[in-house]
């Protein structure tokens, strides 16, 4: 039993929790939010850390949204924007650097919870993902390379690459999933994970429970 993957598990949905469904904003639960927020930040590697640009049209979407409900409804209320606004913000970098803080391992001790078939749709999916992320964009790059973007050839690549895309992706769900199946006997074996935690895991693990607890009883 991965009890370290689990245990990080456990606490990142808790902080999820503790910050989206706790409505008494009071000291200790804004500075937690700001700790956990920053601990979950740090995880996310310099290089992708672009992706929380995505906070900002979510947050002026929200904002819109309850700026016309407030007026529509004469019940406009500005705390509760900022409020809403501040677990956005916060919610949204947890989410996503809780990919680098539990890692492939805790991604790993998860799938091996579940029966064969679903195990089976995880390896393929996330594979299948990967190359979404990683080959495609590469393709697209080469391309956008090959071609003049301010004429219309640009639009040869929605024209032409997307339906290729498709394709592609079809094939590669049915041929990962067949190559699985070839090498398993009569199930799915457990996935191997490698028990490789660093002094600062553990230190931040024990910062979040600590802060979590301290939340609850005060």
């Amino acid at each position: 039993m991965p009890l370290f993957e689990w245990v990080k598990i456990i606490i990142t949905i808790s902080v999820l929790i503790f910050i989206t469904v706790f409505t008494e904003m009071s000291l200790l639960w804004f500075v937690s939010c700001i700790i956990f927020a920053f601990i979950y930040y740090s995880n996310i590697p310099a290089y992708m850390r672009y992706t929380l640009i995505i906070i900002i049209p979510l947050v002026i979407t929200i904002i819109i949204m309850q700026i016309v409900s407030g007026l529509i409804f004469s019940q406009y209320n500005v705390f509760l924007i900022i409020q809403t606004t501040f677990k956005i913000v916060c919610a949204t970098i947890i989410i996503i650097g809780s990919r680098f803080f539990i890692g492939s391992n805790g991604f790993k001790a998860f799938i091996n919870v579940f029966p064969d078939t679903i195990k089976l749709f995880f390896l393929v999916f996330t594979r299948i993902l990967y190359k979404l992320l990683r080959l495609n964009t590469m393709i697209v790059y080469q391309i956008q390379s090959r071609i003049n973007m301010k004429s219309n050839e640009k639009y040869y690549i929605p024209k032409y690459y997307s339906v290729a895309f498709v394709s592609n992706q079809f094939y590669s769900l049915a041929h990962y999933r067949n190559g699985i199946i070839s090498r398993t006997a009569d199930t799915i074996p457990e996935i191997i994970i490698y028990h490789n935690y660093s002094m600062k895991e553990y230190i931040v693990t024990v910062l979040i429970i600590i802060l979590l607890i301290i939340n609850i009883i005060f």
